[in-house]
């Protein structure tokens, strides 16, 4: 199910959103060129995407047969969950035609389309489309269903055509389900002629690269690290029978029937860091030669640049000859989304600068394994990095570099090419904290994620509360935003579970449950009638069961903090200490009385004393 894609020429990139909507690049000039919202986008949104060609004119008269070459403009060919297919013209900037049929009602799994063959469709329930694009019909409909016993990986969910040169009206087709096999499709009857393995994966990527009368494969999955490359060639064994009657096997098949079933194995099977996001590969001859290009986005954000002359089977894992990534001056990684291979022999790779993307032509460097490219900005710089920026740099003997500066200039060496490197001691330290709060909150986020998406996976309780007990909403917020789509409906699950336990449990549900509604609105609004609508169901009846109590709840509270707030306040009349206390039969006082009246009479004697003798004095005086 291709999700994203580029023009046959390169010029331009399309994919479609998470809230449906079709968004259009030109890779020249890396400006959004069109941007386009289907209606019932919500209901019914895009589930994929194909480029294809069509006439600019409408269809001749009947008896006439086309005179004039009419030029053919680019259209995009898009797949709904309602069973119709809107074909968007470039040119026009809106949908020209609409290619409907009463009788499909299932959601367009995956398209695909071919010059000689035509535009071809899959269904949800395993039945292929050949589609007439002139009068909007049903040219042919085909059963590409194979039985299992498990029924979740028996849908389809990728379909490409294969081209041949052989003399037959009869047409080849290749799906992915739980077993990838190669169709013959004659008529109304399909028949499986090859069975190449098996992918469990619910999603594959499947690519055909085709040189002179042979044709090969590029299979992978977006849940594997690995890619397949097989050998689809259409052979004189692979064409129909005309005259109806069986054809005498020859000698080497009667052999082989005898012997026990062989295993298929691929040609090649090229290894990847993670699982692809996109793959592109281009095979052409070489001085007598042929050499196969492969280039892969992963989801971790690089892009795999694989270089391998076909010579015989291998049955060793073939590693990248080159793997790029892009990061800015401060080595903030910037994540590639997509990557083609043109013509001209260089590599169109495309990859996020904050809310734009870029697209770029580079030429691989094959003598070194990891290249590294450094653009943008930095988005903090310091302020010995700013003055370097503004100071002016004299170069002198001997490779050293002198930065003229107001205080004087200073002397430094140029570090040579591979040479070590001597952190300061404030560097070794920052590097050795162990504080939560200055590490990178993203990394965080993403190690998060990856966790959750683990556990939803596995279905690890453990690893599940270790995520969902966090109740940080800023860290539920940037771990959600970074969860992919096909994970929401099992982590409503978990969140239902949770919110049905006690109660620091069910406060982390909502915490969980506020940003996935804030990342995912338009996904959960989009899959009403799907298993998200039962769990959002089953949450809301597990807090209206909650609320419901939540008026006897508070009733209950206010007397029992009435209750203890009068039980303290006593507690507290009693046990309070006076403010004043006055006795009036302390000794104290009535000894430091006693000693002012004893002082007091003690003056009273003297001067009654000196008084007396004053008289007498007076008296002799006069006498």
């Amino acid at each position: 199910m291709a999700e994203a894609a580029f023009s046959k020429d390169g010029k331009y990139y399309s994919a479609i959103t998470q809230d449906g909507r079709l968004r259009i690049w030109d890779t020249e000039t890396n400006l959004l060129e069109q941007e386009y919202t289907p209606n019932l986008h919500l209901t019914s949104p895009p589930s994929c995407l194909q480029w294809i060609s069509v006439t600019s004119t409408t269809s001749p008269q009947k008896g006439r047969r086309k005179s004039v070459d009419v030029p053919e403009t680019q259209c995009i060919a898009l797949g709904t969950s309602s069973g119709k297919i809107l074909l968007y013209s470039i040119s026009q900037a809106k949908v020209e035609t609409v290619l409907t049929d009463p009788k499909i009602k299932n959601k367009i799994q995956s398209l695909d389309w071919h010059r000689k063959y035509g535009l071809f469709s899959c269904t949800h329930d395993n039945f292929v489309q050949e589609w007439d694009i002139e009068s909007s019909t049903v040219r042919n409909k085909y059963n590409v269903n194979i039985v299992s016993k498990n029924k979740q990986s028996n849908k389809v969910s990728a379909i490409r055509i294969v081209p041949h040169n052989q003399n037959t009206p009869a047409k080849y087709l290749i799906s992915a389900s739980w077993q990838v096999c190669l169709w013959r499709l004659h008529g109304n009857d399909s028949t499986v002629i090859k069975c190449l393995g098996h992918s469990a994966a619910p999603r594959a990527l499947l690519t055909i690269a085709q040189l002179n009368k042979s044709c090969w494969l590029i299979e992978g999955s977006q849940t594997e690290r690995l890619l397949s490359f097989w050998d689809v060639t259409i052979t004189d064994e692979h064409l129909p029978q005309t005259n109806g009657e069986e054809v005498t096997p020859s000698k080497r098949q009667r052999k082989l029937s005898l012997n026990a079933p062989v295993i298929p194995t691929p040609t090649y099977n090229f290894v990847l860091e993670d699982a692809p996001r996109i793959i592109d590969v281009e095979i052409k001859a070489e001085d007598g030669a042929t050499k196969l290009n492969l280039a892969a986005a992963t989801r971790s954000g690089v892009v795999h640049y694989y270089g391998h002359m076909l010579n015989g089977a291998s049955t060793k894992p073939i590693k990248p000859s080159n793997t790029i990534q892009v990061t800015t001056e401060d080595a903030q990684p910037l994540p590639l989304q997509c990557c083609k291979l043109p013509t001209t022999g260089d590599l169109l790779i495309g990859y996020n600068n904050g809310p734009s993307l870029l697209f770029e032509k580079i030429t691989p460097d094959l003598k070194s394994k990891t290249q590294v490219l450094i653009r943008g900005e930095a988005k903090v710089k310091s302020k010995v990095n700013q003055t370097k920026d503004v100071n002016k740099v004299r170069l002198g003997k001997g490779g050293d570099v002198t930065y003229v500066e107001p205080m004087g200039g200073v002397s430094r060496k140029r570090t040579t090419p591979g040479g070590k490197v001597e952190l300061s001691m404030e560097d070794r330290l920052a590097n050795l904290t162990v504080d939560v709060k200055n590490r990178n909150k993203s990394a965080v986020s993403q190690n998060m994620t990856k966790l959750l998406m683990q556990g939803l996976h596995s279905n690890d309780k453990a690893v599940l509360l270790s995520v969902l007990q966090q109740d940080d909403a800023r860290l539920a917020t940037r771990t959600v935003s970074a969860l992919p789509p096909e994970h929401v409906p099992r982590l409503l699950q978990q969140l239902a579970d949770l919110a049905s336990r006690k109660t620091s449990q069910c406060a982390a549900s909502c915490t969980w449950l506020t940003a996935v509604l804030k990342c995912h609105s338009a996904l959960v609004l989009a899959t009403l009638n799907s298993k998200t609508s039962d769990h959002l169901t089953q949450l809301l009846a597990i807090f209206t069961h909650r609320r419901s109590h939540l008026c006897q709840l508070l009733n209950l509270k206010g007397r029992l903090d009435l209750t203890i707030s009068q039980r303290s306040s006593e507690d507290e009349i009693v046990e309070q200490q006076p403010v004043l206390e006055y006795n009036d039969t302390s000794s104290d006082e009535e000894v430091e009385l006693e000693k002012y009246q004893s002082d007091s009479d003690q003056m009273w004697e003297d001067d009654e004393v000196d008084g007396e003798s004053q008289g007498s004095h007076s008296d002799r005086s006069d006498g």
